[in-house]
């Protein structure tokens, strides 16, 4: 039975094998541009927007750079040495989690063809292009719950809870 499910006797990847897979990817060149990006990105957020919403028009350019200025702040614990390691030693994990050695051997091959350097060449657009419609949609999904499910989900807590829509102790 287990021969039917691929990879369940496959040798599971060796941790130098996705250190080359991330070598012949540009992994750190990847997450270097995507983090100097992800200030810009996170402007997007409710959050972000929220606080912005009430700045008047003339004052909207420094207060954005402020806020800019504190995400990056943010993010530097990912992107200093030690949050670059954290962040690779995780991947690797993870990889090696998901991929088995044949798998990581192939699309080491693969990312080293013509082909596979194009496509990464193009990693930084494809993100780009996805990440402000996706935090879009991730927004307009939050409000969606928020306004049409979450009512329903906590008064279903809060009779799991204390056997009442409210709970004495909650607003």
């Amino acid at each position: 039975m287990c021969a039917a499910i691929p990879g369940a006797w496959a040798a599971p990847a060796s941790k130098v094998s996705v250190e080359r897979l991330f070598e012949v990817q540009g992994f750190d060149k990847l997450m270097d541009d995507t983090n100097k990006k992800m200030p810009e990105t996170m402007m997007d957020l409710p959050a972000i927007q929220s606080k912005l919403a009430g700045v008047p028009a003339d004052k909207q350019t420094a207060v954005r750079k402020v806020v800019t200025r504190y995400l990056t702040e943010s993010l530097q614990s990912m992107t200093d040495k030690k949050g670059r390691k954290e962040l690779r030693d995780l991947s690797i994990a993870a990889t090696q989690k998901v991929y088995t050695q044949e798998e990581v051997d192939a699309l080491t091959k693969f990312y080293e063809s013509p082909t596979g350097r194009s496509i990464m060449a193009k990693m930084p657009q494809y993100l780009d292009a996805i990440m402000q419609p996706m935090m879009a949609m991730m927004q307009k999904n939050m409000q969606a719950f928020r306004q049409q499910k979450e009512p329903a989900m906590n008064r279903e807590i809060n009779r799991i809870i204390c056997g009442k829509d409210v709970c004495p102790n909650k607003k």
